[in-house]
């Protein structure tokens, strides 16, 4: 299953060295390729859900397979699920936890230089915590950084995927940190970091449950407590309970 182009990713970070691993010391450029969606490639699809289970983790595991019991448990310890899927079951795996509320895709292609799959602005600051130590993010960006591109191996056609969260604040407001100026404070949450091989029509689920804020009685001496990185990630103001999706989804073209 391949889904349809309907916007083009903002910005490429481009990491000095020929390392497969992510390096803090990096610049941005702007990329305005309008790539074809009947190519090899990388496809993000962005669901949100309105739950009606209380089980989701037995919803979303009981489908794919895991990416290691390790990594898992940290992301899990971010308030997010990860799971590799065949993109057929997607849509079994949304409806059982409920009804689709929106629903977006970004085609990438292949991405040689690192850019951001997933982007959320932060304005006015909020305190969040990563591996169970709170601290305070007073503006910028907090995004998912991936590269990916075909691989041939001895396993046969492979889409090679690497990515992990970051925040940074660039140079001016803008979400755009173009004309190669370095970020004026950034972070790589390399204990995040995700490295696979997808088959085509494989996919990674990366998943949040956003719980809507309640209703106290009196005073707030101690503020709203610190939310979770991935809840960070991929949450936003809400007013209900919702359950994130992020698809990110291999496309190889069937070769002769």
């Amino acid at each position: 299953m391949r889904f349809c182009l309907v916007l083009l990713i903002s910005s490429v970070l481009s990491i000095f060295g020929c390392s497969t691993k992510p390096k803090p010391e990096a610049v941005i450029s702007v990329s305005t390729n309008t790539l074809n969606p009947a190519a090899d490639g990388l496809s993000i699809v962005n669901i949100k859900v309105k739950p009606t289970s209380n089980d989701l983790q037995q919803k979303i595991t009981a489908f794919g397979s895991s990416i290691g019991d390790e990594l898992q448990s940290r992301f899990s310890r971010e308030g997010l699920w990860i799971r590799k899927v065949e993109v057929v079951d997607v849509p079994a795996i949304v409806a059982s936890v409920g009804e689709v509320l929106d629903e977006s895709s970004v085609w990438h292609g292949q991405v040689v230089q690192w850019r951001e799959l997933h982007q959320r602005r932060i304005e006015k600051g909020m305190v969040i915590s990563q591996g169970g130590t709170p601290y305070f993010i007073h503006n910028g960006f907090l995004s998912l950084l991936g590269r990916s591109w075909i691989q041939d191996r001895e396993i046969g056609i492979r889409l090679y995927l690497q990515f992990l969260p970051t925040w940074h604040v660039p140079q001016s407001q803008h979400s755009l940190l173009g004309k190669q100026k370095p970020p004026l404070q950034s972070k790589l949450f390399k204990e995040l970091e995700v490295e696979t091989l997808l088959e085509d029509n494989e996919a990674i689920l990366v998943v949040t449950h956003l719980k809507a804020p309640k209703a106290k009685l009196g005073p707030h001496d101690d503020g709203p407590p610190p939310v979770r990185l991935g809840e960070a990630l991929l949450g936003g103001s809400i007013k209900e309970d919702i359950v994130q999706f992020l698809v990110i989804e291999a496309n190889i073209l069937p070769r002769g």
